[in-house]
């Protein structure tokens, strides 16, 4: 029945870990059928059969399972669904053709090896292939920043500026070469061709034309390709560069629970399966969204719980990818992942959520080296951060930042200006002159510390200004609450009729801070009446430019400059200098991702 055959060229490919020998696969199929309830009689198996230099080997049958949208009493008869398996043997490789039938995770684990991103790249992102959708990933692990983008055109390369690029992985594309369209996920190793369906025989052939390219695609890459974060060996880290923080990809493994598959998750206790609401796999989802720490300990890298300071993990470095060997936080101590359409094949009753999160490279490692990051399963480098010259680009110096005391200075009633030492007044008198609007939007439901408009220059701008005073420090911690007030109010600053006319009361009265009204006006340069035709006509120009300054006493350009200095020079930076690099560039890359500039104004 085989001939029966008719599947989409679409398949996941790998490199042979192990020898797969015809014991191995009547083993692998019969686990198949053991894990599959009710299967029928097979409609086709084959073992190891011949086609020119390939083998090849398939298994289908029919069998039951719950659908997803009933919740059926016991006994109560299930649907019927048939599915297929098809493995293609081919030189040092494996393509995996199936539907509705999996390989059980396990058996991957020990036979399949990852195929490299290069591999993919040569073979699929060509310097002949014409980029039509690509999507991407983010190398920070900022909650603040923007964690994935899709893009499309008929041409993505004559429509889609470099600028920023380096910080974006590829998780998946899809290309035009000629006649033919592909489709590739590196991540998965899943390679597709639009066509018409096909039968056994013409998906051997097409499996072996794929793997050739695979082994034999020596060409170089697109240039479009190369313009983003490059895959590197693992073997490529120094010795002396080391992990600094691990993050669960927790927005995966939200789609994944609730979105594309979906899955469930269940607690196991005394052999009971309780099935986990909503609200509690929230909670779930909340212990995991954090930046853990990763600490190496007699040689041992530990996984950091930063608010007990507690080991709760370790991470092992090998040869082809970076492993999760422990991970025990309380939040999903017994806690088991499954499908809800359960494919057969794989393990029942689902696999442990750690073991889920490690298997699918659901987590992001950086590095004290702050140009590279692991992410779905590989090792990328960002080569645009060699000597920092992009990241300083946004760093702007006002000398009066050394003298600044406070963030706002003292209040009183008589007081008609902020405090000199303050950096409010630094924002006034020096960053913001030229506004001919200047408010001050401080407390309650601010979108800014300050909201400035130029309506004179050309094009006219619109600014808004966040102010953070601290201790010199090239540690994050002092920058985090004024990065993520800036990112949240991005949204804000396309500004609106409506949403003006609402603050408009607040900015008509004086400022109060700590109950004590002053004699300082909210509008600080301007006419407060005319607020809402200045703010219209602004926002009626088609080239208004919008930036956004975070201004802070707590950051120092020259320190900042001898430590990219000190990455040339081969030096590792501290774990603090990698998580403000982070930090910032996740805010730099918001703005820009809503056509802000972005600035943030220190010491010199």
């Amino acid at each position: 029945m085989i001939a029966w055959l008719r599947a989409a060229r679409s398949a996941n490919f790998y490199k042979k870990h192990k020898r797969l020998s015809k014991a191995f696969i009547v083993e692998l199929f019969r686990d198949i059928r053991q894990n599959s309830d009710s299967p029928s009689n097979n409609l086709f198996h084959h073992i190891k059969e011949p086609v020119g230099g390939a083998a090849w080997s398939g298994i289908s049958f029919f069998y039951e399972r719950e659908p997803a949208f009933l919740d059926l009493p016991p006994a109560h008869s299930k649907e019927r669904i048939c599915g297929f398996v098809v493995l293609v043997e081919y030189r040092d490789h494996v393509a995996l053709f199936k539907s509705n039938l999996d390989v059980p995770s396990d058996f991957k684990a020990e036979y399949f090896q990852r195929v490299g991103n290069d591999k993919i790249e040569a073979a699929i992102a060509s310097a002949d292939a014409t980029f039509e959708q690509i999507q991407l990933r983010n190398m920070a692990t900022s909650k603040y920043a923007l964690r994935s983008k899709t893009l499309e055109a008929d041409n993505l390369e004559s429509v889609v500026g470099p600028s920023g690029a380096s910080r974006f992985v590829p998780r998946g594309y899809r290309v035009r070469r000629g006649e033919a369209h592909y489709s590739a996920t590196p991540s998965s190793g899943r390679i597709s061709l639009r066509s018409d369906r096909a039968n056994c025989e013409q998906l051997v052939h097409w499996a072996v034309l794929v793997i050739d390219m695979l082994n034999d695609g020596h060409a170089p890459a697109s240039t479009f390709i190369r313009a983003f974060a490059r895959s590197v060996s693992l073997d490529s880290i120094s010795p002396n560069v080391l992990p600094t923080y691990m993050a669960v990809d927790v927005p995966r493994l939200t789609e994944a629970l609730f979105e594309s598959e979906p899955m469930q998750l269940l607690h196991y206790s005394g052999g009971n399966a309780v099935l986990l609401n909503q609200g509690q796999i929230n909670a779930v989802l909340s212990a995991l969204n954090t930046a853990f720490p990763v600490k190496r300990v007699k040689g041992e890298l530990r996984i950091i719980q930063p608010d007990t300071n507690l080991q709760i993990g370790t991470l092992s470095i090998g040869k082809t990818r970076i492993s999760l060997r422990r991970f025990a936080i309380p939040d999903i101590e017994n806690l088991r992942i499954e499908p809800i359409n359960r494919v057969a094949g794989e393990e029942k009753p689902g696999v442990p959520l750690k073991r889920y999160i490690d298997q699918n490279n659901l987590y992001t490692i950086l590095f004290s080296d702050v140009a590279i990051a692991y992410l779905d399963g590989a090792l990328y480098r960002d080569d645009s951060i060699a000597d920092g010259q992009q990241f300083l680009s946004y760093i702007r110096t006002d000398p009066r930042l050394k003298a600044a005391t406070s963030e706002k200075g003292m209040f009183s009633p008589s007081h008609d200006v902020f405090d000199g030492e303050s950096i409010f007044r630094v924002i006034v008198d020096n960053i913001a002159a030229r506004d001919e609007l200047l408010i001050c939007d401080d407390l309650g439901d601010e979108w800014a510390d300050f909201i400035g408009l130029d309506g004179y220059s050309q094009p006219k701008t619109i600014s808004f200004y966040h102010a953070k005073h601290g201790q010199l420090t090239l540690g994050a911690s002092a920058m985090h609450i004024v990065v993520s007030q800036a990112i949240k109010n991005l949204g804000r600053i396309k500004l609106s009729s409506n949403e003006i006319a609402s603050k408009l009361p607040k900015w008509e009265r004086t400022y109060t801070n700590d109950h004590i009204e002053t004699l300082i006006n909210r509008v600080l340069r301007g006419a407060a009446k005319n607020i809402s035709e200045q703010i219209r006509s602004a926002l009626s120009s088609p080239d208004t430019i919008r930036r956004v300054f975070i201004v802070t006493s707590s950051l120092s350009r020259d320190q900042l400059e001898q430590s990219f200095a000190a990455l040339g020079s081969g030096k590792a930076p501290s774990p603090h200098f990698v998580q403000l690099y982070w930090l910032l560039m996740s805010y730099f890359s918001a703005c820009s991702e809503i056509g802000a500039f972005p600035y943030l104004v220190c010491q010199p």
